[in-house]
């Protein structure tokens, strides 16, 4: 573990707060017709911040003006996954904004990971 990795570690640690992972399971054709996986809400402790000017700048151009966040978490948390047909998990924070994973990065030498998210719902009332 390098020095930067253990002190990035401790601050994850010291600055997170409660929040809820919602992992899709896999779905099924039942009978012919296909069942969305059913949702499990796993309770985990995160960061939940603005995004730096760096990750702004990785988004596509027509992305950059939608609500993102960086979260840092000791959770595994994964994005899309054509490949395997995963869908993108989703997080919601305190406040009650759910986002959905859209890059994940492992700090394996930490043992965290930072996953840039977008806002999907800031209230049951309202999607964006």
């Amino acid at each position: 573990m390098t020095l930067f990795g253990g002190l990035a570690g401790f601050a994850v640690d010291a600055m997170a707060r409660p929040a809820i992972l919602n992992r899709r399971h896999d779905g099924e054709y039942i009978a012919g017709r296909w069942s969305e996986g059913w949702l499990e809400p796993v309770p985990i402790r995160a960061v939940i911040q603005a995004p730096s000017e760096s990750d702004i700048r990785l988004l596509p151009e027509g992305e950059r003006i939608e609500s993102y966040v960086t979260i840092w978490t000791r959770a595994d948390i994964r994005t899309v996954d054509e490949d395997a047909a995963e869908q993108a998990e989703t997080i919601t924070g305190e406040q009650g904004q759910t986002y959905k994973i859209t890059r994940v990065v492992q700090r394996t030498e930490a043992g965290f990971c930072r996953a840039i998210a977008r806002l999907i719902r800031d209230n049951p009332e309202r999607s964006l």
